[in-house]
C-alpha cells in the first residue's frame, strides 16, 4: 500500500460524479454542451481548491471511451493542478477493463489522474483525522472487507461506480448495500440521481448524482447538479445546507456529508422542448408527422433525435431493411462526431 499522500492535509473531501465530457452536443441540448460540461468540471476543481477539499472523481469523466479529440484532452490536463484521485466508469472504457486505447488511460499514464484501488489508496489528513480513500472501478468487485496494513486510519472511504440497489434505483440495482468491515463510507457514482443515504451497520452508502444533465427527461428536469462534500461534523469552510447526512466512523469521530449545487441553467434553457402535434395532419399519420417535424427542427450532433425517431418507426420494415437503416444512421452520426468541435474554444 502506497502512503505517498500521508502529508496531505485538507478540511474535507469533494466527490465529483460523472462529468461525461465529450466534443459533441447530445440529447436535444441546445447549448454548447462541450464547453458547459467542461466548465462544470473546472468549477468543481476550483471549488475544492478554494475550500481546502480534496477532489475525488467517481468515474465517467468521458462520455465516449476512445477517439476523444486532442483539444478536449488538453483542456482536461490544463484544468488539473495536482494528480486527481479517480476511478474509471463504464463510459470511460470500451471493454469492462482499462485498455491503452481508452482516453482516460492517457490521463492515468500521464499522472494527471491517480487510479484508486485497494492496493493504491489516497492517504491524507481530513479534518485532522487520518483518512484512507480506496476505490473500485467499473467491472471490478467491491471488497467484502478492507484492512489497512500501513496506516492506522480514523476514517476509511470507498468510491465506486456500480449499479447499487438503492431506494429510487431498484429497477437497475445489482449490488445490494451491506456492512463492509473496515469501510465507513461508500460514495457511488454511475447513478445520475441524488438518492437518500443508506446505512448498513457501520458502513454508510451515499449516491452522489452527476454534475451534467445529458438527456431530456422528467428525471433530468427534476435533477439539480450538485457535488457532495465530506467534513468533520464541526468543520466549516464549505457551503453548508440543512440537508446534511451525519454519521460516526469506526473510531468514534463524527462526520457530515452535504451537497453543493453546481452552477447550471434552467432545464428549459438547456433542452429543446418536445414538438407536439396540433392535430392538423389528421388522425392517420399525425404522430409520424409531428415526430418528423421535431427531428428536423431539433437536430443534435450525437444523432439522438434521429436514433429516437428511427427506433420508434422501424418496426414497419422487415428486419434486414431496418438493420441496414440503423447501420447507415450510425455511420452518419459517427462521421459527424469525428469532425465536430475539433477547433472549438475550450
Amino acid at each position: 500500500m502506497s502512503d505517498h499522500n500521508s502529508l496531505s492535509s485538507f478540511q474535507g473531501l469533494l466527490f465529483i460524479g460523472d462529468p461525461h465530457l465529450e466534443a459533441r452536443i447530445p440529447g436535444f441540448r441546445k447549448d454548447n454542451y462541450p464547453h458547459v460540461a467542461l466548465q462544470k468540471f473546472r468549477w468543481c476543481l476550483r471549488y475544492a481548491r478554494e475550500h481546502q477539499l480534496q477532489p475525488i472523481l467517481l468515474g465517467d469523466l468521458f462520455q465516449l471511451p476512445q477517439d476523444n479529440p486532442n483539444w478536449l484532452l488538453s483542456a482536461i490536463i490544463e484544468s488539473i493542478d495536482e494528480p486527481l484521485p479517480a476511478i474509471y466508469g463504464n463510459h470511460d472504457v470500451r471493454e469492462n477493463s482499462l485498455k491503452p486505447h481508452d482516453s482516460i488511460h492517457v490521463l492515468f499514464a500521464g499522472g494527471h489522474l491517480k487510479q484508486l484501488s485497494a492496493e493504491s489508496p489516497w492517504i491524507g489528513t481530513v479534518g485532522g483525522q487520518q483518512t484512507v480513500v480506496g476505490g473500485t472501478a467499473w467491472g471490478n468487485r467491491i471488497p467484502k472487507e478492507f484492512v489497512s496494513d500501513c496506516v492506522a486510519a480514523d476514517l476509511v472511504v470507498w468510491v465506486t461506480h456500480h449499479d447499487i440497489f438503492i431506494p429510487g434505483y431498484e429497477e437497475a440495482g445489482r449490488v445490494r448495500p451491506g456492512e463492509i468491515s473496515g469501510i465507513d463510507l461508500v460514495v457511488n457514482g454511475h447513478i445520475h440521481r441524488r438518492l437518500q443515504p443508506v446505512s448498513k451497520g457501520g458502513t454508510h452508502w451515499v449516491t452522489a448524482g452527476n454534475i451534467t444533465r445529458r438527456a431530456r427527461s422528467d428525471a433530468s428536469r427534476e435533477h439539480i447538479p450538485a457535488v457532495p462534500f465530506l467534513m468533520s461534523a464541526d468543520g466549516t469552510g464549505a457551503d453548508d445546507s440543512s440537508d446534511v447526512f451525519r454519521f460516526e466512523s469506526h473510531s468514534g469521530q463524527s462526520w457530515k456529508i452535504g451537497w453543493v449545487t453546481v452552477p447550471h441553467e434552467p432545464f428549459d434553457d438547456v433542452f429543446h422542448p418536445e414538438v407536439e402535434s396540433d392535430g392538423s395532419d389528421g388522425e392517420r399519420g399525425s404522430g409520424f408527422i409531428a415526430d418528423l417535424r421535431q427531428l428536423t427542427a431539433r437536430r443534435t450532433d450525437s444523432g439522438a433525435g434521429l436514433n429516437e425517431f428511427l427506433k420508434k418507426y422501424l418496426d414497419q420494415f422487415e428486419v434486414p431493411v431496418a438493420d441496414e437503416i440503423m447501420r447507415l444512421a450510425a455511420e452518419v452520426t459517427s462521421d459527424k462526431s469525428d469532425n465536430h468541435n475539433q477547433n472549438r474554444d475550450s
